[in-house]
């Protein structure tokens, strides 16, 4: 797929990520959101509502090496003066001035003062955010939480934390060799005691926990409600839960409901929560498998994606697919819309989706036309009516008729 151009506080926000994922949060790769936050900073763009119907946009850019943000016309809203920034979530924005990294309102105010080596977004209210320092041989890492009025809900002082869910977090306690899970409200009071090995976010009331070698399910009170005899446990979306066990390294997972029965059996190496009644699912190798769809009686649904290798999420009513190395559209029948023909492909937004030719790229319409022809170096999909490109060391916001917004020239 495409590496589409983005603003992310790399220093921060990706060496958040790769710690998750060397976390005990006991799930294979597959699982590894369970402790991440849904609304991660995927492109500098924002739109928010504020004072009336029509949205405002946020979008990104640079002037001088620093960063600010400018509306779809290329008016400025916040005068670039960061060193970096992220999308807003939930009316504030991770901004970085020096070396430290803070939040900011959609008027350029600054909420929460920049103070912290690391930020994650806003989720229901509240932010993670770490500080680092070196050890003797590596970084440590310690994890706290702040809301949005700017108040520190609790200081950075955990060795592992994950977002909170439903009003509550998992927060260790302990340290990487002898972890205590426990819980914490917003008030930044512990409400579960430290005591699980594992522990995993609230979902529907329940959370996924490890005690004592067993895993189960506790509900807001810490109550055990479900005993699983399981390795994995992941957590539950529309009534139901991926669960598995690993045998000679390779998964066999499944799905269970509330009451804790096998609602469809051990049998995939990947699978991912129900999201409107289908997930996705791999048989076969983890490598090698295919990716299917199933409804919740775990029949196969939507059975042509099994003939393509690759495929994205729905959008816009089209699925990108790939074919013999090559990249195209199926409606929601499984209809081919646009022949599989170029390297690369972005799912649509606004109407348009970035394709790649040749190294260079360009904007396709629903039917296959090329409406901006492919002679960009990076590109970004039309989140809102404009998007990012580049050309050499031209960096542009165009709209859709390839009138230029803005315009400057990449720091070097």
């Amino acid at each position: 797929m495409i590496s589409f151009f983005v603003f992310l506080h790399f220093e921060s926000l990706l060496n958040y990520y790769y710690r998750i994922m060397k976390k005990n949060f006991f799930f294979s790769t597959l699982m590894v959101f369970v402790c991440l936050s849904v609304s991660v900073f995927l492109v500098s763009f924002t739109s928010l509502s504020i004072g009336g119907d029509e949205p405002r946009y946020y979008y990104v850019f640079e002037s001088n090496g620093k960063m600010g943000f400018m509306d779809q016309n290329g008016r400025v809203l916040i005068p670039a003066r960061y060193y970096s920034l992220g999308n807003f979530s939930e009316g504030l924005a991770s901004a970085k001035l020096g070396e430290k990294w803070g939040f900011i309102d959609t008027n350029g105010k600054t909420v929460v003062k920049p103070q912290f080596d690391g930020v994650a977004s806003f989720v229901d209210g509240v932010a993670m955010v770490w500080t680092e320092e070196w050890g003797e041989d590596y970084e440590i890492f310690k994890y706290g939480f702040v809301d949005k009025t700017g108040r520190v809900i609790c200081k950075p002082q955990y060795d592992q934390a994950c977002d909170f869910s439903e009003g509550l977090a998992a927060v260790n306690l302990g340290d990487y060799s002898d972890p205590k899970w426990g819980y914490i409200d917003r008030s930044g009071k512990i409400v579960i005691s430290p005591k699980y090995t594992r522990a995993g976010i609230f979902s529907e009331g329940l959370a996924s926990v490890e005690l004592d070698g067993k895993m189960g399910y506790i509900d807001k009170n810490g109550k055990m409600v479900l005993e699983v005899p399981y390795s994995i446990a992941g957590f539950f979306s529309e009534g139901l839960a991926v669960v598995g066990v690993i045998e000679n390294k390779v998964n066999k997972l499944g799905y269970i409901n509330k009451s804790g029965e096998v609602v469809i059996p051990l049998q995939y190496s990947e699978a991912l929560p129900f999201k409107d009644g289908v997930a996705s699912v791999k048989t076969g190798d983890r490598f090698s498998g295919k990716w299917e769809y199933i409804n919740q009686k775990g029949n196969k649904v939507m059975a042509y994606r099994s003939q393509y290798e690759a495929s994205m999420p729905f959008s816009e009513g089209l699925m990108a697919v790939k074919k013999g190395g090559k990249w195209g559209f199926v409606d929601e029948k499984g209809n081919v819309v646009i022949t599989p023909q170029y390297k690369d492909v972005g799912s649509f937004k606004n109407g348009l989706a970035l394709v790649k030719v040749d190294y260079k790229y360009g904007y396709i319409d629903r039917t296959g036309k090329m409406v901006i022809t492919p002679k960009y170096d990076a590109a970004a999909a039309f989140w809102g009516p404009i998007a990012w490109v580049r050309i050499g060391e031209r960096v542009m916001y165009i709209d859709k008729t390839e009138k230029v917004i803005k315009e400057w020239r990449e720091e070097q």
